[in-house]
């Protein structure tokens, strides 16, 4: 097989940010036709070349021969980011996501700035006109919660653009993961934790298994935000996580990437469900500017959950 013009730097590698997904994307159109041809599978998906986005960390030109090699070795970022579960990451997405997140709440950073989405999250649970929003308490509960985290991200993706939220599944993994359970680091992050975790309070498998039975979007998403699940484990963190200001901790990002999981997971089984006010456009703007249909489907977000 002829190597053509990628190969005589082989041996060099690239090094993270160092190289744009435009450049990536004319470094495969020069590549061998094999690979510009074929299919790069990931789980669930097949996806065509010129769909991908593609930004490595380390860089070697002749894994461009192995697309499927190529694949797993690189970040290739598909049309669609994959969130994962928290307890699958390595200890590298791990530091991207807390660095990340950190970076976002420095005071130089531009805004929208992590201090303006922790007090957007107050706004909606203690005034009025955040009341009016339908975040906590009301048929938006989901939705709302799905465009803040999907605006969210995106701030994070600004910052790096290798990072997605993970989730947290409390119903299997019935502890706060390590990496965010250093009382260390709570300081730093202006927070607080409740003095204990009482992981038997936590929602069983089998109620797990009646919730996702209940087909009325209105009922399942009362239910789901309701105790056993979304306000309990607020409350079994406890400290910042049971305030207005939940959001000022991290851990708040991966339990609502659950949330929004199971909502995600729901939506498969009702396909056919649709929101009671599709064309309400949440809020507050400018940081909130999607109706609940245009947040309805996480394909349109651009995510799906690994």
């Amino acid at each position: 097989m002829a190597h053509g013009k990628l190969f005589p730097r082989k041996t060099k590698s690239i090094k993270e940010w160092t190289i744009s997904p435009v450049q990536m994307r004319q470094l495969l159109k020069e590549a061998p036709k094999e690979i510009g041809k074929q299919k790069i599978k990931s789980p669930g998906l097949k996806i065509d070349v010129e769909d991908l986005q593609f930004i490595p960390e380390k860089f070697s030109h002749k894994d461009l021969l192995d697309p499927h090699w190529f694949w797993h070795k690189y970040f290739c970022r598909p049309k669609y980011r994959r969130r994962k579960n928290q307890k699958n990451l390595t200890p590298l997405e791990w530091s991207r996501f807390i660095y990340a997140i950190e970076a976002l709440a420095d005071t130089d950073t531009p805004a929208p700035t992590y201090q303006e989405f922790v007090q957007i999250h107050v706004q909606a649970m203690t005034t009025p006109a955040g009341h009016m929003w339908g975040a906590h308490g009301g048929v938006n509960f989901l939705t709302w919660h799905r465009e803040y985290m999907a605006k969210l991200e995106a701030r994070l993706i600004a910052i790096n653009p290798l990072v997605t939220i993970p989730y947290w599944n409390w119903i299997e993994d019935r502890y706060i993961p390590p990496q965010l359970n250093n009382s260390a680091d709570f300081t730093r992050w202006g927070i607080t934790r409740g003095g204990s975790f009482n992981d038997t309070l936590l929602p069983t498998a089998a109620q797990h298994a009646a919730l996702m039975t209940n087909t009325a979007f209105a009922s399942f998403s009362s239910q789901l935000e309701a105790s056993p699940f979304h306000n309990r484990l607020h409350g079994l963190v406890g400290g910042t996580m049971g305030t207005a200001s939940s959001p000022a901790d991290p851990i708040f990002w991966l339990h609502h990437g659950f949330i929004d999981k199971l909502f995600a997971d729901w939506q498969v089984l009702n396909p056919a469900a649709t929101h009671p006010n599709p064309s309400e456009v949440l809020k507050p703007s400018p940081i909130m500017t999607r109706t609940n249909a245009q947040v309805w489907s996480t394909l349109a977000l651009g995510y799906v959950y690994a």
